[in-house]
């Protein structure tokens, strides 16, 4: 009879131990990114060197140059061509 308490209240406090590391987990998973991208977003980062050996901030880094169409535009008119169809014809000239 004793075993089977014993038993009984060590299964529950098992799946009590399960549940509560569940619950915190779960709100883990939501809070620390939240505050951890708040902490980002307030500091300047380090996100290099220059050949100087001096910091690259993420606020003094680069832009990307716009990408050029135009090898991609010639790209298409060349599979089209070379599937033997007709470019379509553009609006103002229909």
């Amino acid at each position: 009879m004793t075993l089977t308490v014993v038993i009984i209240v060590v299964v529950l406090a098992v799946f009590g131990f399960g549940y509560l590391i569940y619950r915190l987990m779960r709100r883990s998973q939501e809070e620390v990114p939240q505050f951890s991208d708040s902490q980002d977003a307030k500091r300047d980062l380090v996100v290099g060197t220059d050949e100087r050996g001096q910091e690259i901030r993420a606020s003094q880094e680069a832009q990307e140059p716009a990408r050029d169409e135009a090898s991609f535009d010639a790209l298409l008119k060349d599979e089209i061509h070379d599937l033997g169809r007709e470019e379509p014809a553009a609006d103002d000239e229909s």
